[in-house]
């Protein structure tokens, strides 16, 4: 019998630059608690990415937001992103 676990990562850089994972993530839909269904397990994890973009994409508080779909084995399938990391400001010079 065929399993798959697919996770569902978020991550957030907030204004001040710090890094985090958002509340309750990474999450795991593990096929077999979905009746060893791999593709409901996979449309369940669709689903939940699907929802956590619709909520950054209400969001213009942060630096960076990016939310991610991978199989246990580290395959990337989607991936989103939303700003990026602030750069530092050059040195004052001497």
């Amino acid at each position: 019998m065929k399993r798959q676990i697919f996770i569902v990562d978020a991550v957030i850089v907030d204004a001040n630059g710090t890094i985090n994972h958002l509340s309750n993530y990474p999450k795991n839909f593990d096929s077999h608690v979905y009746g060893d269904d791999i593709d409901k397990a996979l449309k369940r994890a669709q689903g939940d990415f699907s929802e956590v973009w619709g909520a950054f994409c209400k969001r213009d508080d942060r630096q960076m937001q990016t939310v991610t779909l991978t199989t246990a084995d580290g395959f990337q399938l989607d991936r989103k992103c939303d700003g990026a990391i602030a750069d530092l400001p050059d040195p004052e010079p001497n």
